[in-house]
């Protein structure tokens, strides 16, 4: 996958009509603002259709819920002018009041984070203006605003976040073979997802993912057959983080954050660490936990549980370690890949990630055959003996991260979608 810098499509002159393109993500993470800030910047937003945003209008919903205030007000999205954000509240409110709240009877069954998507699908395909030239949306929220954008003739662009569902399941049920005891079970998503995203796949006019495992992925998708696939890995924040300026102190600590738990290759890792009974060293995991309590209870004195940290505090606990490892099976990208690398941080994390984009073997971090044990233990034992030369590693990750900005992100994602998106009014003229 090429990072070559890429330069922005000519605008439109005077004589022409700008394109006029929507982009819809339910809850605005990094990747669906930059995609917005992308056709902004070239003149092509029509609207940034989100959840919850920072205004005065907010700030009644904000008084309801801790969590929904701090969702809030991280949400200004201040780069794309306020005429271009439109906030569809209710939908997320009601989800993650939800999540919070868990009553009893059905409602405690509800998968709020599926009712949020489902939400804001629903919400965007009744008020989709039909005068759109292309609609820009993810998984799992694009079906309804997919099939009224094909009535009206609408380019449909398609964000895999994180991987085709059923090679996601396949590297977690090859898991699961090896560690029986974490999942039992065959793992699979309900038929009625797996019936929605290969619906959403089939209505695509074009796919994007952020990472070549993503696109190899989809040669389980029979609905993506002959589609057109873009790759743009996502931007690293430099410019938001500023990298260490000295060697961590104290034991040797390695740290791992995401979800603890099989898909991130948490009990690998976990393996790799007690095989090499290194002394004087930590390794620390910040996260949710997902594992059974029986295993928690086996292996708790192996690590240290940091909890699930604001980004803020993971972000300074990131330059007080020596490597941050993030071994996982089946990664659409990582994000956390480009904010360690930003801090001056080296990482090794695997093939099954966006890590290969970014880092070079041996330079930046390593990138390793996902599921596979001794790897692992063979850079943990060489990173633990060569601290000076892994905080140079963490000084060229971060050199690696500045050639890769979610600037650089945005041009080459215009670059790279713009044969794919045409003036309507042009082409029927």
């Amino acid at each position: 996958m090429s990072l070559a810098r890429e330069a922005v499509p000519t605008l439109p002159t005077a004589n022409q009509r700008a394109m006029r393109i929507a982009v819809s993500h339910p809850h605005g993470n990094a990747n669906s603002y930059h995609a917005a800030l992308a056709f902004s910047e070239s003149g092509w937003l029509d609207h940034f259709e989100t959840g919850l945003l920072r205004s005065a209008r907010s700030s009644k919903l904000m008084r309801l819920s801790p969590d929904i205030e701090r969702r809030a007000r991280n949400r200004n999205y201040e780069e794309i002018p306020l005429s271009r954000k439109r906030a569809h509240r209710l939908v997320e409110t009601v989800s993650r009041i939800g999540r919070k709240v868990k009553p009893g009877g059905l409602t405690s069954r509800v998968n709020w984070y599926d009712f949020l998507f489902w939400g804001h699908d629903f919400q965007i395909s009744n008020s989709l203006d039909d005068r759109l030239d292309a609609v820009y949306a993810y998984e799992d929220g694009a079906r309804l605003t997919f099939e009224a954008a094909r009535k009206a003739g609408i380019t449909l662009v398609y964000e895999l976040p994180l991987g085709y569902y059923r090679s996601v399941a396949a590297e977690i049920n090859r898991a699961r073979r090896d560690w029986p005891e974490l999942q039992p079970d065959v793992y699979a998503e309900p038929l009625w997802k797996q019936t929605r995203k290969d619906a959403e796949l089939a209505l695509a006019d074009v796919i994007v993912v952020a990472s070549d495992w993503a696109r190899e992925s989809l040669t389980l998708a029979d609905a993506a057959a002959g589609k057109p696939v873009v790759a743009v890995p996502y931007g690293t924040p430099v410019e938001e983080i500023l990298p260490r300026s000295q060697p961590p102190d104290g034991p040797f600590t390695v740290l791992f954050a995401g979800q603890i738990g099989l898909r991130k290759g948490v009990p690998h890792l976990i393996k790799a660490w007690e095989e090499l009974k290194l002394r004087d060293s930590r390794l620390w995991m910040a996260g949710s936990v997902n594992l059974p309590s029986d295993y928690l209870r086996k292996h708790c004195k192996t690590f240290q549980h940091l909890g699930a940290l604001p980004r803020t505090e993971l972000l300074e606990v990131m330059k007080q370690v020596d490597l941050f490892v993030f071994p996982s099976l089946a990664e659409g990208f990582g994000l956390v890949i480009g904010e360690a690398m930003a801090a001056g941080v080296p990482v090794l994390t695997t093939t099954n990630t966006g890590g290969p984009a970014l880092i070079t073997e041996g330079v930046e971090g390593w990138c390793v055959s996902a599921h596979e044990v001794a790897p692992l233990t063979e850079r943990l034992e060489w990173a633990s003996k060569h601290r000076d030369e892994l905080y140079r590693m963490g000084q060229r990750a971060r050199q690696k991260a500045e050639q890769w900005t979610w600037a650089d992100y945005r041009r080459k994602l215009i670059a790279e979608l713009s044969p794919y998106l045409r003036d309507r009014q042009s082409t029927c003229s």
